[in-house]
């Protein structure tokens, strides 16, 4: 009898880990844990890459001309630059890519890190502030986590966790693994028991668009939810008990 109820509170207890856990928060302590062994990037300083400075957000299109095609001299697109991650969105990978924005005069504040975010760019290489804006991300070799800071200022957007890009790798079984919601002004991401995110896509949800600072992937250790810590405190609780009624035994 001792053995089955210890088999069940292990089953139960790593169970209520192995689910994945989706983060909308701005709570410091939930985020310290997120991004404790990962990659952490503020975009402040990144190798041949300048920032397209902006002062304001054009939410109508056209938006402002960011350059007059995908090469410019100096460039703000980011594709490869980061190491384990390729960015894109949508459109031709490797010529369709979000650029580095330096946030100037009124707005730099609105970055988490410094004055410098990513954010979405049109196919004729514009400024992308709108319900279209669009970031694809894909992670060659595959992370346990994705996460990052939203602009306070703009829109929410919805994320999708993926466990490959087809885009990119051209792999026909891509497969949704998590999706969920972020809003405007906090750290969003999703974590997973296992290291099986090989995608992940960033989908504005308003007219406001959005711009992401902190970018956090990599790591293997999940950030349960707060349901979860309670059942998983209950189990060890319970684990406690069970031990002590052994040895009175």
């Amino acid at each position: 009898m001792h053995k089955r109820m210890w088999a069940c509170l292990y089953l139960a207890s790593i169970s209520g880990l192995a689910q994945a856990t989706v983060i909308n928060t701005q709570d410091a302590g939930v985020i310290a844990a997120f991004q404790s062994g990962a990659t952490v990037n503020n975009f402040e300083s990144i190798s041949g890459r300048t920032p397209f400075s902006i002062s304001s957000y054009n939410h109508n299109q056209p938006g402002d001309v960011i350059s007059a095609d995908a090469n410019p001299n100096p460039s703000p697109y980011i594709f490869d630059q980061l190491p384990g991650v390729q960015f894109s969105v949508g459109g031709m990978v490797g010529t369709n890519q979000p650029a580095l924005f330096k946030l100037a005069t009124g707005i730099p504040g609105e970055a988490h890190s410094g004055s410098t975010v990513l954010g979405s760019v049109d196919f004729d290489f514009t400024t992308k502030f709108n319900n279209q804006g669009l970031i694809e991300i894909f992670f060659p070799t595959k992370v346990s986590k994705v996460g990052f800071w939203l602009n306070p200022s703009l829109g929410d957007v919805n994320i999708i966790a993926l466990n490959t890009n087809f885009a990119f790798s051209k792999d026909p079984n891509e497969m949704n693994l998590e999706t969920g919601t972020g809003t405007h002004g906090n750290f969003v991401g999703i974590a997973r028991a296992a290291a099986d995110i090989g995608g992940f896509k960033i989908q504005a949800k308003d007219a406001k668009g959005f711009t992401i600072d902190d970018f956090t992937y990599g790591g293997a250790i999940v950030v349960p939810e707060p349901g979860t810590w309670a059942f998983f405190t209950f189990a060890l609780v319970m684990l406690g008990y069970v031990t002590r009624h052994v040895r009175q035994q």
